[in-house]
């Protein structure tokens, strides 16, 4: 089952808005990666992709056309979305922005950054975390709490979804911080309140820049937004 309204285009790249993720004075946009996008992006924009693979081409030109769509909302048509020495996005100095892709889907959320704050969005195309694998990005106590939760058939999938969410902190941490961190420094609670939906909440398990140890960041999960199924996770750090 999907919500996301149609409606939010570029002029090559159709896409759609993504609902129930942020209040609304976030603007989530989603599209199917496609190659038609190649041709919706700067050549400044290609030569930061020049050596990938073209799986990997397809998803970057999708998410920066998306993003060039969802600036112009804002009043920011053409915007050429750069890279910092980091590798992360260059916004325009109001805006906070985050983008995320898997090989199936490409989604970028903005908001003025004065009154948003700071975001981090993050889509996973996989039916589920291996077990083997949660040792390396979870808490024992998250691990329980997967456990305690989730029966066994839809466990692995919300693993994923609680991977996810982490990866949806960093980006919105990173900002502010311009500082790694490990999964293990961030606890995720994740509060269902419907079999597809839920809260988040990211507690810091250490001081990471401006953020004590402690400091609790809030989100949502969605795995029914898309018809493939893809997961979907969205963090928000207040002003």
């Amino acid at each position: 089952m999907s919500d996301a309204r149609s409606g939010y285009t570029s002029s090559m790249v159709p896409s759609e808005r993504v609902t129930e993720l942020f209040a609304d004075d976030v603007l989530v946009v989603s599209a199917h990666v496609t190659d038609v996008a190649l041709a919706a992006i700067t050549p400044r924009e290609a030569e930061l992709v020049a050596r990938a693979v073209d799986k990997r081409k397809r998803e970057f030109a999708t998410a920066r056309a998306l993003a060039k769509a969802a600036l112009a909302r804002f009043g920011l048509h053409d915007y050429e979305l750069l890279n910092a020495q980091d590798r992360s996005p260059i916004w325009p100095a109001h805006i906070t922005g985050s983008i995320s892709h898997c090989d199936t889907r490409a989604v970028v959320a903005v908001g003025d950054r004065a009154t948003v704050g700071t975001i981090g969005i993050d889509v996973e195309h996989r039916d589920e975390l291996k077990r083997e694998l949660w040792k390396t990005v979870f808490l024992r106590e998250e691990v329980d709490a997967l456990d305690a939760q989730f029966a066994h058939d839809v466990r692995g999938r919300m693993a994923l979804a609680l991977f996810s969410a982490k990866e949806a902190l960093y980006k919105a941490q990173y900002p502010r911080s311009t500082q790694f961190m490990g999964f293990h420094e961030l606890r995720v609670e994740m509060i269902a309140e419907s079999a597809t939906r839920g809260r988040l909440e990211c507690e810091f398990q250490n001081d990471v820049g401006p953020f004590a140890k402690g400091f609790v960041a809030h989100g949502r999960y969605r795995l029914d937004a898309f018809p493939a199924g893809e997961v979907i996770t969205a963090v928000r750090i207040e002003p």
